[in-house]
């Protein structure tokens, strides 16, 4: 999972994290390739997982409304692995993808393992669920 360092260190989330903390990161994750079509995540679904795009892109929907199309590099899903919440939108895969699985219990015991991660993504997740309430009043 070495090679995948620099793609998860250039994620907001991971940003802060030092080397090591993000070889924890990625040992934590699990490889996985899936194939257009794919619904990767279903809207109003209780989350247990995010996922880091490697490489292909997918779309994101609101009520069947496109929202974005996302690629290599970004994560999905982030704030299911620190909150019990349903999906506010649903991912599916555009192409054929390939995918870092990150599953709550394995990062939750991770943090629980070292949780100078926890302190160091704390700022991000607040910066992202205020800016996420200050679009909700736009509308």
């Amino acid at each position: 999972m070495d090679q995948y360092l620099d793609m998860l260190g250039r994620i907001p989330l991971f940003s802060g994290l030092s080397k090591g903390e993000l070889r924890e990161v990625a040992q934590v994750t699990t490889e996985l390739r899936v194939k257009a079509g794919t619904e990767l995540i279903r809207q109003g679904s209780t989350a247990s997982e995010a996922f880091v795009i490697v490489n292909g892109e997918a779309d994101v929907t609101r009520d069947g409304e496109h929202l974005a199309t996302v690629g290599a590099g970004q994560i999905q899903g982030e704030l299911s692995l620190l909150l019990d919440r349903p999906r506010t939108a649903a991912v599916t895969a555009k192409s054929d993808m390939t995918i870092l699985d990150i599953d709550r219990r394995s990062f939750n015991l991770l943090l629980d393992d070292i949780p100078m991660i926890a302190r160091k993504m704390l700022p991000i997740v607040a910066e992202r669920l205020a800016s996420n309430a200050e679009h909700q009043h736009d509308t």
